[in-house]
């Protein structure tokens, strides 16, 4: 139960109970909330059905309970709550509040005092043995009344329900609406185009790789002529025993012999250059796995 303090003379009292201090106290400008410490003026504090718990007064940060937010996010709303579903008893206190502001004349007063109370029955034998003690309805009138206060309620909570439906059903709609056998999605010319271009150059790039990994790379200038170094590899294996030497040791003594001197970035271009050599004197030079000689 929601409970209110005077902003002016610093009284505690129920929600039942704003009017009458009002009417006695000078100083009740505006009332706030016990829990939440928010203040209202005028009616405002009828709207403020339900409020946050003391655990999560009190714990704030902590807190790892289930907060009760409303469509704002604050709290302090007519009792809705994001991302927890109504309790029935909240949910007939919204019902009140919605039958409250579109009540007739003849029921505005009843209304606007069952908007107050938090505790009104669902059932319509204890609603109207409810409205005999609080709303003082007795005799063939106070019947007659209560008939009608109960048959707008469920005028409206049938309302409520069907809108609710109707939405959610929407919702759900909109979600699943699946797409028409035969028709595609649509897309842009722009899109068309990019997709087509970038296909294009795809298909122009993959030939031209191939013809550039074809072609010879130009003689790097830092390294010996591939004349010079097929001569100096024939001069070396003429010296070595059987004319024959591992393509390590011959790489290192072709080096020593044309005074090269190959850098961390140069060793593969050097080995490479070597290899191309052997590969183009098939007939002078013979490479058999790690070793190569001179025939």
């Amino acid at each position: 139960m929601v409970f209110f303090c005077c902003d002016g003379c610093g009284e505690t009292f129920k929600k039942a109970k704003v009017d009458a201090h009002a009417a006695k106290c000078r100083e009740c400008y505006s009332v706030s909330c016990v829990d939440c410490s928010l203040s209202f003026f005028g009616d405002d504090y009828r709207n403020h059905t339900s409020c946050i718990t003391e655990a999560e007064r009190y714990e704030k940060t902590i807190y790892r309970g289930t907060r009760k937010l409303d469509e704002s996010g604050t709290g302090h709303g007519n009792g809705q709550q994001r991302g927890k579903k109504l309790t029935p008893q909240e949910a007939w206190n919204q019902t009140i509040q919605i039958a409250a502001e579109t009540a007739p004349s003849s029921l505005k007063s009843y209304m606007d005092q069952l908007a107050m109370l938090e505790n009104v029955p669902r059932k319509e034998k204890q609603f109207r043995n409810f409205t005999v003690n609080s709303l003082r309805l007795r005799g063939p009138n106070g019947e007659k009344a209560k008939g009608d206060i109960w048959a707008l309620l469920t005028k409206v909570r049938e309302d409520e329900k069907r809108r609710k439906e109707e939405e959610d059903k929407q919702k759900k709609q909109q979600q699943a609406k699946p797409t028409p056998k035969g028709e595609e999605t649509v897309l842009p010319d722009s899109f068309e185009t990019e997709r087509t271009n970038a296909a294009i150059s795809v298909s122009d790039d993959e030939p031209s790789n191939t013809d550039n990994s074809n072609k010879d790379s130009p003689p790097d200038p830092d390294l010996p002529s591939e004349k010079a170094v097929t001569k100096a590899m024939k001069k070396v294996l003429k010296k070595a025993p059987q004319k024959q030497l591992k393509f390590k040791y011959l790489r290192k003594e072709v080096q020593e012999s044309l005074s090269f001197k190959a850098g961390k970035n140069g060793k593969k271009k050097w080995k490479k250059l070597l290899k191309e050599c052997v590969d183009a004197n098939p007939k002078k030079l013979v490479m058999d796995g790690k070793i190569v000689s001179l025939s």
